[in-house]
């Protein structure tokens, strides 16, 4: 795969190339399909919580919302508290197997209001 991208404009030649990054791929066993849950929000009599794992840092640097306004930000999102992100992951998976969570959308790339807008297109593809 290139990281260079190259590409003429008028009779300018550009080129780009893309920062180092590292992929990462994971899977896991599931133990009941059924008990699966998606980010599209539900018609159901429920609520939306959002749980702040960032404790007010609300930090978006390197997004996609800082790309879009050509900023790099200042605060990379990053994790400070391993305890705590596990016991939010072990509480998410207590809630999906109690079948008390309908639906889950991390917040991250642009904020709230891109979590709340990906789980509403998720909705209304569905209906």
């Amino acid at each position: 795969m290139s990281m260079k991208t190259r590409w003429q404009e008028g009779n300018e030649e550009r080129e780009m190339t893309s920062p180092l990054s590292l992929v990462i791929s994971a899977f896991a066993r599931v133990e009941d399909v059924r008990h699966t849950i998606t980010p599209q929000l539900s018609t159901e009599d429920n609520a939306l919580l959002l749980i702040d794992l960032g404790k007010g840092n609300n930090a978006l640097g390197a997004t996609a919302l800082a790309q879009v306004y050509r900023q790099l930000g200042d605060k990379p999102a990053d994790v400070r508290d391993v305890a705590q992100l596990k016991g939010f992951y072990d509480a998410i998976q207590a809630l999906v197997a109690q079948r008390k969570l309908l639906a889950y959308h991390d917040r991250s790339d642009g904020g709230l209001l891109v979590t709340l807008a990906e789980m509403a297109f998720g909705w209304s593809l569905r209906h």
